[in-house]
This record gives C-alpha cells, sequence and structure tokens, in this order.
C-alpha cells in the first residue's frame, strides 16, 4: 500500500473542506443579513433592504462554494501530484 492513500485521510480531508464551506456559507448569509438590518434601520425601510440583502447571498454564497472548492481541489490534487513524485524518486 502506498503511503498517504489511506481512504481515512481522504475522508478526513474531503470533511474538512465540507466543514468550512459549512462554515463561510453561514458568515456569508449573517453579513448579508445583518448588512440588510443596518440599511433597513439607516434608510427607515424595516424589511425591503433585508430581504435585498438575502437574495443577494444566495449568488455570492454559490459563487465563493464554487471557487473555494476549486481552489481546494487543486491544491490537493498539487500535494498528490507532489508526494507520486517523491515516491517514484
Amino acid at each position: 500500500m502506498k503511503p498517504g492513500s489511506n481512504p481515512l485521510s481522504t475522508y478526513g480531508l474531503v470533511a474538512g473542506v465540507v466543514g468550512q464551506v459549512g462554515c463561510m456559507i453561514l458568515l456569508i448569509i449573517l453579513g448579508t443579513l445583518l448588512l440588510g438590518l443596518a440599511l433597513d434601520e439607516a434608510f427607515g425601510t424595516r424589511p425591503t433592504f433585508l430581504f435585498i440583502m438575502l437574495l443577494v447571498s444566495l449568488p455570492i454564497s454559490t459563487a465563493a462554494i464554487f471557487f473555494y472548492t476549486r481552489f481546494k481541489a487543486r491544491q490537493l490534487h498539487g500535494t498528490a501530484s507532489k508526494k507520486e513524485e517523491d515516491i517514484s524518486e
């Protein structure tokens, strides 16, 4: 068995990325929620900016998920390629 090919370590990495993505989504939604409440308070329009900002958070969250998972996949693929090169030497 090759070193680093343990499926449990792969599942651990995937679980870590999933957890990070979940926290990132939570922070984006909470940030837009607080911004919407602050804008509503400043302009005196109670639910208008809140709903607008929550709708804005959907594409932002989707883009963040896409780019972060693509970044982590490239990072993990580069690490795996480097390990394979080290093993073959």
